[in-house]
């Protein structure tokens, strides 16, 4: 884990998913004025598609419609990979965007007119976690690089769909298939390492709830004193896929 120092008078440090959202979620997750992806041989495309079977930006994976007027509809997969966390990408079955927590995203989405388009290092793919915001380009056989951000336009998502909790103890499905392979394991009020924050604080801070020595914790307060002023440096154990405030 990274530490992250901060300067201020004081702070109030709050462990926010970005997936969190209010208000009801709608059928896209994109931003309906910032929408549009650009290729040189193919046009504009929008990942808002028509606005009900639009782009869907998740936690663990991608799923929805891109719509190019010169192409037609573009899958990014149901939102369903095979084994409950993201996409294996080795199948017609299994195929599909995912996105790593981190902002990248990495897979395949699909068009019949176009074939298959692959997000990958290459291109280097990434929502910012911070204000939605696209950058990077997409590659297809058929059609060349696709622009996610550009001077004239890019696409930004509204916030990342949370991913599915089937069994309703605030830690969705995906992050406990990731560490035990089963539901039943963890709950909102396990402790399953035994080093003192619950499952279920550990999810939201992203830590490994195998290991009692990976925790949210501040490593360090500082106060420091000069020209009047007083200058307090405040550090902790952190995730790229979590923001602080």
């Amino acid at each position: 884990m990274n530490a992250r120092p901060i300067g201020m008078k004081s702070i109030h440090l709050i462990c926010s998913i970005v997936a969190a959202a209010t208000g009801a979620l709608g059928a896209t997750t994109i931003n309906s004025v910032n929408k549009f992806a650009y290729g040189g041989n193919i046009g504009w495309l929008s990942a808002e598609a028509d606005a009900t079977n639009g782009a869907v930006i998740g936690e663990f994976v991608c799923s929805g419609f891109i719509y190019a007027s010169n192409a037609g509809w573009i899958s990014l997969a149901d939102g369903m990979p095979i084994d409950g966390v993201r996409y294996q990408n080795n199948s017609a079955g299994d195929f599909g965007v995912n996105h790593d927590g981190r902002g990248n995203l990495q897979g395949l989405a699909y068009g019949a007119n176009i074939g298959w388009i692959r997000f990958e290092t290459n291109g280097a793919a990434r929502v910012d976690l911070k204000t939605g915001r696209f950058s990077g380009s997409a590659w297809s056989a058929n059609c060349g690089w696709i622009s996610l951000s550009n001077a004239f336009a890019h696409v930004q998502t509204r916030f990342l769909q949370p991913s599915v909790d089937s069994d309703g103890d605030g830690i969705p499905d995906a992050w406990e298939l990731t560490y035990t392979n089963s539901l039943t394991v963890f709950t909102a009020s396990t402790d399953t390492d035994g080093d003192g924050t619950a499952d279920v604080n550990e999810f939201l801070a992203d830590t490994d709830p195998l290991d009692a020595n990976d925790h949210l914790r501040i490593t360090l307060f500082a106060t420091m004193f000069g020209d009047g002023s007083e200058t307090n440096t405040l550090t902790w154990t952190s995730r790229e896929s979590r923001c602080y405030r």
